[in-house]
């Protein structure tokens, strides 16, 4: 009888190992998951960010075409 207790605790603690081991394979796929969703979102912002600098760019590139202008106007009022 011994025999058997120490075979069903054992069969047991071996589904207890099993079941943990499962979680722990869920949790790092999960974990992996996030990491990929992170460097996408990563890339995305520097997408963005390449944006923001171009229109940023574009954006002093028409003030100084306005200023031109206005500057031009203005010699044009004095003449």
């Amino acid at each position: 009888m011994a025999n058997s207790e120490q075979v069903t605790t054992m069969d047991r603690m071996l589904q207890e190992i099993t079941a943990v081991s499962r979680r722990l394979k869920g949790m790092d796929t999960a974990i992996t998951s996030l990491t990929l969703d992170t460097k996408s979102m990563h890339s995305e912002i520097a997408g963005f960010q390449t944006r923001v600098t171009g229109l940023e760019l574009r954006m002093a590139t028409m003030d100084d075409h306005v200023h031109k202008a206005l500057d031009k106007d203005q010699e044009l009022l004095f003449l």
